[in-house]
């Protein structure tokens, strides 16, 4: 049995037919769009009747709940041992988040960002992926770096909700709670959804992660690129399709912040708890990929100051950088080093 045989026998599903892993795959995906919705509607309508800033919400009920699907990939991924996927998976979406999702909407689109992205936010978001490079220099992150990750992303929890209570532009307030999910019927309402939303991203997780290595395995991909492109990939879907929702919805307020409140996340939230789990083992994730994942997020610095045009401008080049890192992860070995 080769090494791709053997992990895909261990992770993957018990079936070789294309078309059931195509299948698989799309309900992994579908699952974790539909669960993401769900917690995210409950968990900000919950969020509303508690009297929580709308700031507050936008920037972690809202960034957090559509990065769920990453976390609960990461959990499955850590406690099955597998460290490369569960650190691949965050480090791949933030990845994917900067120089595919954000370029995206750069182009299509001017963005609004927050004064306070650029002053506190986005360097929040630098030194959580500067962070995480340095903790991972050996490949290895412990139950210690995993509390002092879950530390951190506390931290920035509580940073945000002082913050919010001093905002003095009360216009971005009242755009902020425009763009939020509206309230659900009742409490009772918003709890069954944050329920079936958990519930939803477990299972698509499970589906996702099994479909993906089967998939990877036929389609004879390195594990590097199965856990930095394929996989990140995928359960950045409800990224996508929330930004893609507040941009046709003009939230350019919530747009902007959701990535950066969604990268800090999978910093400090995907790699923390996954590590709290299980201590996680990474030695196919290299310096180059933490690397390029500190230079996406600097990357965002002069794209909050910039002007429309050279938002544009800088949207290209993020699109162009991040298929030069797919390209590069595509070339990196073949499925024997699986």
């Amino acid at each position: 049995m080769t090494a791709a045989s053997l992990f895909s026998a261990q992770l993957g599903l018990e079936t070789s037919d294309p078309l059931q892993v195509v299948i698989v795959f799309l309900a992994g995906i579908l699952l974790q769009v539909y669960g993401a919705k769900l917690l995210v509607g409950g968990g900000s309508g919950l969020a509303r009747r508690f009297g929580v800033h709308p700031l507050v919400i936008g920037s972690t009920v809202v960034a957090f709940g559509v990065s769920a699907p990453e976390l609960f990939l990461s959990l499955w991924a850590a406690g099955k041992g597998q460290g490369d996927i569960a650190v691949g998976n965050a480090v791949g979406s933030v990845i994917a988040n900067v120089g595919l999702i954000l370029g995206l909407s750069a182009v299509a689109r001017p963005l609004r960002f927050r004064p306070q992205l650029f002053h506190a936010e986005a360097p929040i978001m630098v030194a959580s992926a500067a962070l995480v490079g340095f903790l991972l220099r050996n490949s290895w992150i412990g139950r210690f770096e995993a509390m002092l990750l879950c530390f951190g992303l506390v931290g920035y929890a509580i940073f945000i909700w002082f913050s919010a209570e001093i905002e003095a532009d009360s216009s971005v307030i009242e755009r902020m709670e425009k763009d939020l999910p509206p309230a659900g019927l009742s409490r009772w309402v918003e709890v069954a959804q944050v329920a079936g939303g958990v519930v939803l991203l477990i299972a698509g997780a499970r589906y996702l992660v099994k479909a993906a290595v089967t998939g990877a395995e036929m389609a004879g991909l390195s594990q590097p690129a199965l856990a930095l492109a394929v996989i990140p990939l995928a359960a950045s879907t409800p990224e996508l399709f929330s930004l893609v929702s507040a941009l046709l919805r003009k939230e350019k307020e919530l747009a902007g912040g959701l990535v950066v409140g969604a990268c800090i996340f999978q910093s400090l939230g995907v790699v923390g708890f996954s590590a709290l789990l299980r201590p996680l083992l990474a030695p196919n994730i290299n310096q180059l990929d933490l690397g390029v994942m500190l230079i996406a997020t600097v990357a965002v610095l002069p794209l909050i100051q910039a002007g429309p045009k050279k938002r544009q401008v800088i949207g290209v080049g993020l699109l162009v950088g991040y298929g030069l890192y797919l390209t590069q992860l595509l070339g990196r070995g073949i499925s024997g080093s699986l």
